[in-house]
């Protein structure tokens, strides 16, 4: 299901790296895209069905109405970098991507310009439309 439900973008998920590298690879190829989007956040807290991230849940509704307004050209990609002891780690996987260099979330990545929106920026209502535009 989708995470953002109004949008006519073209949405995927995931948590895994292998799949994270799969979409990354074919929507990077997709000539028919204008513009890619990958948000890295984090995972889901099991006892309250909310992001164990205080940063991610408050860049959340920013990031949803931005994505509102992109067309059925746009891809975004979120992908979930899993639990706070998982993400903590120096070892986690998402942490050492060739693709992106994420070092911590939120964090919003344009593929093709290589512009990125992370930390407080994606909190900021203003930025992230702007980083959207």
């Amino acid at each position: 299901s989708p995470v953002f439900k109004q949008a006519m973008v073209r949405e995927l998920i995931t948590n895994t790296v292998a799949d994270f590298k799969s979409h990354y690879a074919e929507l990077k190829a997709d000539q028919s895209l204008s513009r890619v989007f990958v948000l890295f956040m984090a995972g889901t807290d099991p006892d309250t069905g909310d992001s164990w991230c205080p940063d991610c849940r408050n860049a959340e509704p920013h990031i949803e109405a931005a994505v509102k307004g992109l067309g059925d050209d746009v891809a975004f990609l979120a992908v979930d970098v899993g639990d706070r002891p998982g993400w903590k780690s120096p070892d986690c996987p998402f942490r050492h991507l060739d693709e992106a260099k994420v070092t911590g979330v939120p964090t919003l990545f344009e593929i093709k310009s290589g512009r990125e929106l992370n930390g407080d920026d994606c909190q900021d209502g203003a930025k992230v439309a702007a980083f959207f535009a």
